[in-house]
């Protein structure tokens, strides 16, 4: 099922660049359900914990069922897994790890800097002191 025909969509959170740079198509797109389908999301909004071996609605196979009826459960909770985006926990839980989603930004209409006017110095698009050159 796919997110755009869902009706109970909250745009709350989206998937970091972390996520969407070291996860396959498959695990983003559960991801970006987990974080917005309000059936995953507590009373706050935040993404609930999901049980690892379990058909409730509130187990991780279901997400991935609901996200999408072709992926494999156990490929997609093993890729969340070997790359740290899930946490499995000793009661049988998973929690989606925080580095993985944050609040949605609002998009800007014409908001690429290719033809933008920078007016002051301070305006200039610079590298982070981290960034590798």
């Amino acid at each position: 099922m796919s997110l755009t025909r869902q009706p109970n969509i909250i745009c709350r959170w989206e998937p970091t660049e972390l996520a969407s740079t070291i996860l396959s198509a498959s695990s983003r797109q559960v991801i970006r359900s987990w974080i917005s389908s309000s059936e995953f999301l507590d009373e706050h909004h935040h993404p609930v914990m999901l049980m690892t071996n379990n058909r409730s609605p509130n187990s991780f196979s279901y997400l991935v069922r609901v996200t999408d009826p072709d992926f494999a459960p156990t490929v997609v909770l093993n890729e969340l897994l070997r790359k740290g985006v899930v946490e499995s926990l000793d009661n049988g839980y998973l929690l989606l790890r925080r580095s993985v989603y944050a609040p949605s930004q609002p998009r800007l209409h014409g908001g690429s800097r290719i033809n933008k006017v920078f007016r002051h110095e301070d305006e200039f698009p610079r590298r982070r002191y981290n960034d590798v050159y």
